[in-house]
């Protein structure tokens, strides 16, 4: 049997009803998508494996494909002249500061 991901504790398994890929001009129905993402307990790594794999649709770890292109952008600028390793944790704590930023 295969060791558990991040993906297997994400909390939108549990959520049969609700759209994960929602029209950008849905606000009710993204507004629904991130309240379960806001419950989330892997919403960081959902994110971060979003940015990273460049995905353009649906909600990821709580934001839009809009809001990830954006943080995407502001990673890459801060990240251009590090390593692969290094990249991987400025991404991380990017995401862990946005969402606590969102948090609050």
């Amino acid at each position: 049997m295969a060791e558990p991901t991040w993906r297997d504790a994400a909390s939108c398994r549990e959520w049969t009803g609700v759209d994960f890929f929602p029209f950008s001009e849905d606000t009710v129905a993204i507004r629904l998508v991130k309240d379960v993402c806001a419950l989330c307990p892997v919403a960081d790594e959902c994110l971060s494996y979003a940015i990273e794999t460049r995905q353009t649709d649906g909600v990821w770890g709580g934001h839009t494909a809009k809001e990830r292109s954006y943080l995407r952008r502001k990673w890459m600028e801060e990240t251009r002249a590090l390593t692969e390793t290094q990249r991987g944790r400025a991404l991380t704590r990017a995401v862990s500061l946005r969402t606590k930023k969102a948090s609050v």
